[in-house]
This record gives C-alpha cells, sequence and structure tokens, in this order.
C-alpha cells in the first residue's frame, strides 16, 4: 500500500478522533433517527450488493456511494453488508456505471473504495488516484470547476495526496458574502448552501483550520441564510430541502459547531429540520411535502446526523450533536388548494384533453391564471397567443422577454409547491423533467395539469396544438404548426439528392465532464437527421456519456455544443473552448478543421417553436454550400439559464454535487 497514503489515511483518522473527544454523544433523539434510517437502507440493498430506489429494479451507484458513506458514518461495515455474496464494493467494480472519464466520478470512486478500507491508488488494477491527477489543471483546480475541485479534494485527500493547489484555487473563488458557487466566479456564478458548505469540507480535509477567515467567511454565509423552518435551498427560488441541509450540517460539523445551536430567526436548527423528515418507517423525505429518492436521501441524512463530514473513512468518529428534536419542527400540514371565487369567463366549451402521460384532463372553463412549469412551455403559451394569461414561470424561463418579467415558483425540477399553491392558477403546464412527486402533488390538490413531455419534432408540434386546445388559441397553435411544417419543408427541399457520403457526420454535445452527447432518440439526433447530417453517436441511447477513447474512435466531422450552460454571462463559448483546447481531442477531425461551433442553447434544446430554428442552424453546419455560412451573431443570445443541463440534473445523473 502507499506509504503516503497509509500516512495520510492515518492523519485524518487522528484528526477525526480528537474531534470527536472534544464533544459530547449525540442526543437520542439523533441516535434513534440513525438506527432508523439505517434499518431502512438494510431493505434496499440489491442482489448486486449496490443499493436501489423503492419501486425500481436497477441498482443506483449514486444511492450506493451515499448509503456506503452513511455505513461508515455510522460505524458500520460496508464490506459486511452482503446481499448474494456481493457486496456494495463489488457492485463498484463490476458496473458499468462505476468507471467514468467525469472528474467527480473518479473522485466518488476514490472515496467509496478509500471507504472500504482499501486503496484507490492499486485496488481492482486500477489507478484512480492518477486518474483524478490527470484532471488537475496549471491553476490547480480539478477539471474545470469549483464543484469539480472540492470532490477532487474530497478524493485527493481520502488518497493522501497533497491537495494545496486546490485549496489555494478554491480561495481566489470565494464571494465577497463568503459563499462559493458551482463553476467558478470567472462564469459570474453566485453562491449557494450546497457548494459553499462542501467548500468548506473540503478545506478541513485538506487540513486548513477552522478559523481560517475564508471558512469562517463560508460559516457566516451558511449562518445567514438558513430558512425560518431551519433548512436550507441551492437557490433563491427553491425550497429548503434535505439534501442541501444535509451538506449545511456536515459543515458545521466539521469545523466543530453543533448544528443545533445554529438557529433561524424562528429558533429552529437544520437538525431539527432534518429530523422533521423522518417517515416511520425510518426513510427521510426530501422536502416537508415531497418523497424522493429516498434511500439516498436516508443515507445523506443518517451520515449528516452521524456528524461525519466528506470524505468520510473508516473508523472516523463523528461530531456529537447534543441537540435537536423531532418535535421542535414539525412538516407543515398539508397544503390546501386556495378557496378563491372562480373568475367570470367568456364561453366556453369544456375540452378534454390527454395529455403526453395518458392522462385526462377536463377542462371546464377557458384557462386565465396559468403556470408555466418548463421553458418550453412558456414559449408554447406565448407563441400560441395565451402569454397574457400566465402568472408564473420557472426561473429557466427566459424567452420571449415578458416571461423574464413574471413571478418565478422554482427551477426546472425544484418547483416551489407553495409559491403555485399562493397564485391559485386554474391551468398548470408541466414537463417531465419537474418530477413525478411534483406534478401528482399538484393534481392532489385539485389543480388542472397537463404534463407535456415531447420527445421529437412531430411530438412539439402534437404539444403546441394540445396547448392551443386546452387554452382555447387553436386557430393560432394550428397557424404556428402549418409555418412550421413549411419551413421543414423547404429545408428538407434543398437537400433532396444529397447522397449518405455527403452527409457529415456530426456529434451534440451539452457537457464535458464527463462527456455527454445526444444519441439516438433525443431532439438533436432527430433535428441532425433533418439537417441532412449523420449522428455519430447514435449508438448511445438518449442522452448519454461517451469516453474520451470512444469519442476519439467516432471522430465527427462537426462538433456543435451549446452555449451558456447556465453559467451566466462570459461563459457562452466555455463548452467550445474545452474541446478546442483539450489536448487529448486534438487529433479529432472537427478540432483539425476548426468545425467545432457553439450554438443557441435554447434552440436546440428545447421542444417549442424555435425548433425549426435549431434545425437550421444546424443545416448551416452541415451543408453551409447550401445555407450559407453560420453565423452565430444572428442566432437568439443564449439564455444564461437553461440549457439541457437543468433536465439532466432532473436526472440526477450529471452533476454530481446534488447525485
Amino acid at each position: 500500500m502507499n506509504t503516503r497514503y497509509l500516512l495520510r489515511f492515518f492523519f485524518l483518522l487522528l484528526f477525526a478522533a480528537v474531534l470527536a473527544a472534544g464533544v459530547s454523544a449525540a442526543s437520542s433523539d439523533v441516535e434513534d433517527a440513525v438506527e432508523k434510517g439505517i434499518s431502512y437502507l438494510s431493505r434496499y440493498q440489491n442482489t448486486d450488493g449496490g443499493f436501489i430506489e423503492p419501486n425500481t429494479d436497477k441498482t443506483s451507484i449514486s444511492s450506493t456511494w451515499f448509503v456506503t458513506n452513511a455505513l461508515v458514518a455510522a460505524g458500520e461495515d460496508p464490506l459486511t453488508w452482503t446481499k448474494n455474496g456481493k457486496t456494495p464494493l463489488n457492485y463498484l467494480v463490476e458496473s458499468p456505471d462505476g468507471k467514468s472519464d467525469g472528474t467527480g466520478e473518479i473522485a466518488k470512486w476514490i472515496t467509496f473504495v478509500a471507504a472500504c478500507k482499501k486503496d484507490p491508488h492499486t485496488y481492482a488494477d486500477y489507478n484512480s488516484v492518477a486518474a483524478l491527477k490527470e484532471k488537475i489543471k496549471e491553476d490547480g483546480r480539478v477539471g474545470n470547476y469549483i464543484y469539480t475541485t472540492y470532490w477532487g479534494v474530497f478524493g485527493l485527500s481520502a488518497a493522501g495526496e497533497d491537495t494545496s493547489a486546490q485549496i489555494a484555487w478554491l480561495r481566489t473563488q470565494q464571494n465577497a458574502d463568503g459563499s462559493f458557487g458551482s463553476y467558478g466566479t470567472e462564469n459570474g456564478d453566485t453562491g449557494d448552501a450546497d457548494n459553499t458548505a462542501a467548500v468548506i469540507m473540503a478545506m478541513r480535509a485538506a487540513g486548513v483550520s477552522a478559523d481560517d477567515p475564508a471558512i469562517q467567511k463560508a460559516v457566516l454565509f451558511l449562518k445567514d441564510v438558513i430558512e425560518e423552518n431551519g433548512g436550507y435551498n441551492y437557490g433563491y427560488y427553491s425550497a429548503p430541502n434535505l439534501a442541501s441541509t444535509a451538506w449545511a450540517v456536515q459543515a458545521f460539523c466539521s469545523v466543530g459547531i453543533d448544528p443545533s445551536t445554529v438557529k433561524s430567526s424562528a429558533g429552529n436548527s437544520p437538525v431539527d429540520y432534518l429530523l422533521s423528515l423522518q417517515k416511520e418507517d425510518g426513510s427521510f423525505k426530501y422536502t416537508e411535502t415531497l418523497t424522493d429518492t429516498p434511500v439516498s436521501m436516508t443515507a445523506r441524512a443518517v451520515a449528516a446526523l452521524s456528524g461525519c463530514p466528506y470524505p468520510i473513512l473508516p473508523g472516523t468518529s463523528g461530531f456529537g450533536i447534543e441537540g435537536g428534536t423531532a418535535s421542535t419542527v414539525k412538516p407543515e400540514t398539508p397544503i390546501e388548494k386556495p378557496d378563491v371565487p372562480s373568475t367570470p369567463s367568456e364561453k366556453w366549451t369544456p375540452v378534454t384533453i390527454v395529455d403526453d402521460f395518458g392522462y385526462e384532463i377536463t377542462i371546464t372553463k377557458k384557462p386565465q391564471r396559468i403556470i408555466s412549469l418548463a421553458p418550453a412551455n412558456t414559449e408554447i403559451l406565448f407563441a400560441v397567443g395565451a402569454g397574457d394569461r400566465v402568472v408564473a414561470v420557472t426561473e429557466y424561463c427566459t424567452f420571449p422577454e415578458e416571461a423574464t418579467k413574471l413571478p418565478v415558483i422554482g427551477g426546472y425540477s425544484t418547483v416551489n409547491i407553495e409559491r403555485v399553491v399562493a397564485l391559485n392558477p386554474d391551468l398548470i403546464l408541466a414537463y417531465h423533467g419537474n418530477g413525478e412527486d411534483n406534478v401528482n402533488y399538484l393534481k392532489h390538490l385539485g389543480f388542472d395539469v397537463i404534463t407535456l413531455n415531447a420527445d421529437s419534432v412531430d411530438g412539439t408540434l402534437h404539444d403546441i396544438l394540445l396547448v392551443g386546445e386546452a387554452t382555447g388559441c387553436v386557430e393560432t397553435a394550428e397557424t404556428l404548426i402549418a409555418d412550421m411544417e413549411k419551413r421543414l419543408a423547404a429545408v428538407a427541399e434543398k437537400l433532396e439528392g444529397i447522397s449518405e457520403e455527403d452527409k457529415p457526420t456530426m456529434v451534440h454535445s451539452m457537457w464535458t465532464d464527463p462527456l455527454w452527447v445526444s444519441g439516438s432518440g433525443t431532439f438533436q439526433d432527430e433535428m441532425i437527421r433533418y439537417a441532412g447530417g449523420i449522428n455519430a453517436v447514435s449508438s448511445t441511447e438518449g442522452w448519454g456519456i461517451v469516453t474520451l477513447e470512444k469519442f476519439l474512435l467516432i471522430d465527427p466531422d462537426i462538433i456543435f455544443v451549446d452555449t451558456g450552460m447556465g453559467m451566466g454571462e462570459g461563459a457562452e463559448n466555455t463548452l467550445r473552448d474545452y474541446i478546442m483546447t483539450e489536448p487529448r481531442l486534438k487529433t479529432l477531425t472537427a478540432v483539425k478543421n476548426g468545425k467545432v461551433y457553439a450554438v443557441n442553447a435554447d434552440i436546440i434544446d428545447r421542444g417549442g417553436p424555435r425548433l425549426v430554428d435549431g434545425v437550421e442552424v444546424i443545416a448551416s453546419l452541415a451543408h453551409p454550400e447550401i445555407f450559407g455560412e453560420y453565423d452565430a451573431d444572428n442566432t437568439t443570445a443564449s439564455s444564461p439559464g437553461f440549457t439541457i443541463i437543468p433536465f439532466i440534473f432532473a436526472l440526477a445523473v450529471l452533476l454530481i454535487r446534488r447525485t
């Protein structure tokens, strides 16, 4: 075993022991919650050794990682947790999801292996530490961003490696208010509780003193942004949730602050909030009203209530949380739909809609107060003529401009139910990525909810008509559809006679760490075909990850990427710059020929009226001799808020800071 690894490992254990010696045992309520949580987790180990979420049959690498850390935090040995002779570590090694090129994923492998008392330098004939070190940039960051760097610190510190360069870079990324964002100050990134808590833990794992000014400023930020119920959120519009609150609890523990002593203006602590989310079966809810990935959420809560910050190593004694009671913060009583007199409306013939999930919704009066829960929905509503009746949107709804002036009810997958209810809509247009729990709860409250899930050009045209019917704008919707079909036909006509040999191979990428591409069955796959190209990654199903090695073998003629990535102004070309400057990609045909393009994310990622704009742009990339050279300045500027990334967030597989 690597000597440096052993020394570092010993130091971390010693540090944890010294920290634990200075605090008393956890309160009985906290201990009971941890025990009940562990009991709940034991029911969901799969036959491959990993862990599944209820009502699923596929093991989750993310849930397995969180459970493994929870077991170690609670003093359990994950290698003694077997099912069908398999341990969680067996699952990690044998699962195709175990290894990835992503910075965070490699770091998770290292911390997983270290938590199971194995040396990540050599385990399973894979030097994951060396792989992670390859991600280190000249300025010290790991990968490109704050979130990849703090995960990198977790991995490197767990392996006993020096992390001083990474900590030095993180210091340069702290905002004036003490917070840290996800992507970095160069991208205009605002801070939030999640990332701030994670950086605190990373600094402590690297041996930075709890009295360090940067840590103290970050701690003050966390104390300032606590919600009245004691919880934390990860965005201004989102509701407090378990995941964000667990990060904060762990951060406080890492600096020797009992999180039960951190109080909101209403006198509630984050420990109180976590305890209030535990159900009778031992599981934990995501928010006070919603259950989401309960195995993962329970594991996060167990690790936090055990007082263990990341990285969690075997033998670690957590901070003893002295206070916190399950009765201090009670879950809110079930939200009730306001009893508001209906607004008189014009004559209306009831219409029955069948949404994209097969549910029938009968609309008995013309909708006058509409809420949109996705950017594509918002664009459709305004395009068919119902925009003047939209009363709220998501923070990613940035087109048309009128939509940006409306009240915001949350993010793409972080809908704030309370805000929706307060606005008393008579129609809600939801989307698949909003999450089944959110949609079902809104239906339970008695709202008319139409869920859209267009996955093709035809599906988009269908949804435009559906929205027209639901809002009484059928004629406008039909006119819009006819115009879109006419433009698509014009593209097809210009491409008549183009042979398969003359069609360029193309790849659409929307993320680089790891490398995410649009495979078969995606909007972009169909748009490439409409535009006279060949999707070089059609063997990948849906939006998926490809390794750099595979990408080099594919060697597409043209690569187009999303602008913006939701990072704010100044980040429009981040993905393109990565591909053009990454040394390992310099041999790609597209790179050598300068055929790597940044395209407005809004027009190629949203299933709305501007989808045809995207087809026309891709056609100009594929066949400039027919459609003219691509002119980025003539495309609509990318919004700073929405690309396909929030959808990947919703799938909980892209940005590993939330998975």
